[in-house]
């Protein structure tokens, strides 16, 4: 007669089956392909919509032609790319029509027309514009005998900053947003997966033959390290892939900042997974049909949801947004605001190092809260059961 299981060979063995499932399941390596090709989508597209919206095509007539040097020197200023064709009024409209032109400037000064096909890019009419208007107060200012370009030279302003600007923050900006968009995936993915398993066990009667020989949270434990040992190795995968094709493609011109980031993005799935992947299987504990599963999930993706969204609207163009900064050291949100403001550089090690006590502290909390509901839930099956009903102790 074998001796009963000790707790951590429990946890451990529910822990393996739940890995080697998940690993050598088909759904494991299409979820990776597919995460790689939408990676590599999102670059293409992002690159794509880059070039487009940062060139244009300009065909001015002999009347305008006297404004193309102003226009190439501002749409050099914007690290635009403007190429202008002079063509005749009749000649610049047909181009237009046909999408060969996206606009023509005509027209004379004080009568100026930007012709665009149905609309003009805001880009090209910025340029456009102020190279009339520098050029309309050019002309004024000759003809009241004031030397324009010593007028320029008295109004220029010089930009200086209290910090060095960084060469790299550009750099930086696309290492935190792919780190947040992993760190989403896989926390919403993975943390779904455990809520599956608990409602797929429990509809099954396969839950009541483990808990025969084992204790309920060591299943809950048990279920929670294997899965989030899958989303790990995920993780590590994609983010080898994407640093070396990061590196050779020459994006990744400091592989330090991508190395440290990637190890923040480790570090944060796995406080972020303990923390979601306990309320995951607490929740999916409650209810005994997949049916009724997504409505009871739903908060948790919107929880899930809010920081992803802060940190991609927020972050790019204000990376130290004071809201953002005090959501970093919030449970629930800091997962995915703390490593984007470290990538940014503007979150030093002491205050991730904080953040980082407050979700040890939290996950102590809601794992001792999602036990108690999961224990009290797992065999309960019917009608979903309460959340009062399930933290009673029994």
């Amino acid at each position: 007669m074998s001796s009963p299981l000790s707790p951590s060979q429990a946890v451990l063995l529910v822990a393996r089956r739940e890995f080697t499932t998940q690993v050598r399941s088909r759904s494991f390596v299409i979820g990776l392909v597919v995460t790689l090709v939408m990676f590599a989508g999102i670059g293409l597209l992002g690159a794509f919509i880059s070039g487009q919206s940062s060139t244009n095509t300009l065909g001015v007539t002999p009347e305008t032609a006297s404004l193309q040097p102003a226009m190439e020197q501002i749409a050099q200023a914007q690290d635009r790319t403007l190429e202008i064709r002079e063509v005749s009024d009749s000649e610049g409209r047909a181009a237009v029509g046909e999408g060969d032109l996206d606009a023509l400037l005509t027209g004379s000064a004080g009568g100026y027309e930007l012709v665009g096909r149905d609309a003009v890019d805001s880009g090209l009419q910025a340029v456009v514009i102020t190279a009339v208007q520098q050029d309309t107060l050019g002309t004024a200012l000759a003809e009241a005998g004031i030397d324009p370009a010593a007028l320029g030279a008295r109004s220029e302003v010089a930009v200086a900053t209290l910090e060095p600007a960084d060469a790299n923050s550009g750099e930086q900006l696309g290492i935190a947003l792919v780190g947040t968009i992993l760190l989403f995936i896989s926390l919403s993915g993975y943390g779904a997966l455990v809520a599956t398993g608990v409602v797929e066990e429990k509809q099954s009667r396969v839950v009541e033959l483990l808990l025969a020989t084992i204790k309920p949270w060591q299943l809950l434990a048990g279920k929670v390290l294997g899965l989030g040992s899958v989303g790990l190795l995920q993780l590590v995968i994609l983010g080898v892939i994407g640093v070396v094709a990061g590196t050779a493609a020459g994006l990744l011109t400091v592989p330090g900042a991508a190395a440290g980031m990637f190890g923040m993005v480790v570090l944060w799935y796995l406080l972020g997974f303990f923390l979601f992947a306990a309320l995951y299987a607490a929740i999916g504990s409650t209810v005994s049909r997949q049916e009724e599963l997504n409505s009871v999930v739903t908060p948790l993706i919107f929880v899930l949801l809010i920081p992803f969204i802060l940190a991609v609207n927020l972050l790019p163009n204000d990376p130290r947004n004071p809201l953002v900064a005090v959501l970093s050291f919030v449970p629930f949100f800091s997962q995915t605001l703390m490593p984007a403001r470290y990538a940014l550089g503007v979150a030093p090690l002491w205050e991730v190092a904080v953040s980082v006590v407050i979700a040890l502290v939290s996950i102590v909390v809601v794992v001792r809260v999602a036990a108690r509901v999961y224990e009290n839930s797992i065999l309960r099956t019917g009608a979903r059961v309460g959340l009062r009903e399930a933290l009673r102790t029994r």
